[in-house]
């Protein structure tokens, strides 16, 4: 109950202010919230493409980003290779990658995927390396001396280590990757959140566009809450989040 504390203050703060100024373009939480229904099945459709392409965009990510970054951390060798070029490619904005993915990839749906991809893939791969690089040499001993193989030291060390870590490094990206979703869904498609927002502001549907904003909201909220169920039944003995 204490979670929505903050979000009821929010939704009191909007109306209080629209009201105070007046503006019809910034409409009172109310106004928004009964365009949103009267329009909610359209909001649907575009928030399942979005959605859709979002959840494509992360778990493509984690597949091949967990992985490799463990990779890389386990093997000194491969590290002192590849982590320059990880720690390089990383800071770069990955907004501006998208005339080249769009070039590459077209305008479609894929273009949209990859560029969630390539957001999430290197949050991953640097959260699961510098998780692999942080744990104390003393605890690979014990499978060590008695001769447990890789598998071993990966499923009992490795990944109770690095879970924790993907995930936090999932969360941070999403708030990233809904940015540039939204962006990104403004090219070349007719469905999409990103697409229903800039369309409603074009029209001059204040209230409707404001609808569209709060749906890419409760996108956000949705997937964050996603993730932290699924670490809670992945990583049990990790604190309880949000």
């Amino acid at each position: 109950m204490k979670k929505w504390i903050g979000i009821l203050a929010l939704i009191i703060l909007w109306q209080v202010t629209a009201v105070l100024t007046h503006n019809y373009i910034f409409p009172t939480f109310l106004q928004v919230m009964k365009s949103f229904a009267v329009n909610s099945s359209t909001i649907l459709i575009h928030g399942f493409y979005s959605s859709l392409r979002l959840a494509s965009g992360v778990i493509l990510a984690v597949m091949i980003g967990m992985p490799v970054g463990i990779l890389i951390g386990y093997h000194r060798t491969l590290s002192e290779y590849i982590s320059p070029v990880i720690y390089l490619l990383a800071p770069i904005p990955k907004i501006a990658l998208l005339p080249m993915i769009m070039l590459l990839f077209g305008i479609g749906n894929l273009s949209k995927i990859f560029i969630i991809f390539i957001i999430m893939f290197f949050q991953v791969i640097v959260a699961a390396h510098d998780a692999v690089k942080n744990i104390p040499g003393e605890y690979f001993i014990p499978l060590r001396t008695i001769r447990a193989g890789h598998k071993a030291i990966v499923f009992h060390i490795i990944l109770p280590a690095v879970l924790p870590e993907m995930f936090t490094s999932v969360r941070i990206g999403l708030a990233t990757g809904i940015s540039v979703l939204f962006f990104a869904e403004t090219f070349g498609t007719r469905w999409g959140l990103g697409f229903y927002i800039m369309d409603m502001w074009m029209r001059l549907d204040y209230k409707q566009m404001y609808a569209g904003i709060l749906a890419l909201g409760i996108l956000g909220l949705i997937s964050v809450s996603g993730v932290n169920r699924l670490q809670r039944c992945i990583c049990p003995w990790m604190p309880k989040q949000g």
